[in-house]
């Protein structure tokens, strides 16, 4: 719905000539009486806060046909009560499908425009301890990459006044793209209690098969992966589980 002239000038509650979350701070504020609109002065825009905050994007990993989630978090929340956020992805390797907050949290998204995610958050105070603002979740259509860009950020703190915002961006990586590389890689966790995950990474298709050894050189166990394709198996839900037993099914010590 398109607002209307009268909506526009009741909506701009700091008088800028702009509506924003900064003006949603104040309405938040007034539906719960801690202030009203004409209480509100304009805002001087080049006044920022004292300590800036960093919004950050997290890394993703996926292949075609998996969602995947970013998450956008701030490391000094406390004194963050709302903001605008305009974030880059490649639309050929990644559609946005949608965005989420917690409850405590009003939140405004559009995605609808290929490539880009727009998101307006705001709250009537400070924002709980929770450092994570939106939760984006893309379905991966290509295996590629894709840069995940803030375009825009504007963040305000809990009196509507600007906050110097850093910013830390991300990427997305398909997990079918092959690596430089094979290698097996530092199991986690480490030391282990009873159970343990083996990351590893191939540069071609092969069957895959990982021998354990104890610190005596005996062989304890084999893990036969069968075939893999070429690619990275690091996460938790692709790397090879082993369950601390033996061949003959008894857990062996504990440790690294």
């Amino acid at each position: 719905m398109v607002p209307t002239e009268y909506q526009e000038q009741a909506a701009d509650m700091n008088g800028d000539g702009m509506i924003g979350a900064d003006d949603a701070i104040l309405i938040l504020h007034a539906a719960i009486g801690l202030g009203a609109p004409g209480a509100w002065s304009p805002i001087p825009v080049d006044k920022y806060a004292s300590r800036p905050v960093t919004i950050a994007l997290s890394q993703a990993r996926g292949v075609v046909g998996e969602n995947v989630k970013v998450s956008v978090k701030a490391d000094n929340i406390a004194g963050l009560a709302g903001g605008e956020i305009c974030i880059s992805y490649n639309g050929a390797v990644l559609r946005a499908v949608d965005v989420s907050s917690d409850s405590y949290v009003s939140l405004a998204s559009n995605i609808t425009e290929t490539g880009t995610v727009r998101i307006a958050f705001a709250g009537a105070d400070r924002l709980n301890s929770s450092v994570t603002l939106a939760l984006i979740r893309f379905d991966v259509i290509a295996d590629g990459v894709s840069p995940l860009k803030f375009m825009m950020v504007k963040l305000y703190q809990p009196d509507a006044l600007p906050v110097a915002p850093g910013k830390i961006d991300a990427e997305f990586i398909s997990w079918a793209i092959p690596p430089e590389h094979s290698d097996l890689l530092q199991n986690f966790p480490n030391p282990f209690n009873p159970e343990t995950w083996i990351p590893f990474q191939i540069v071609g298709d092969s069957d895959i098969v990982i021998r354990i050894y104890s610190s005596h050189g005996q062989l304890i166990r084999v893990l036969d992966l069968g075939h893999r394709s070429a690619g990275f198996y690091t996460s938790r839900e692709r790397a090879a589980y082993w369950d601390g037993k033996n061949a003959i099914g008894e857990y062996v010590s504990s440790g690294i």
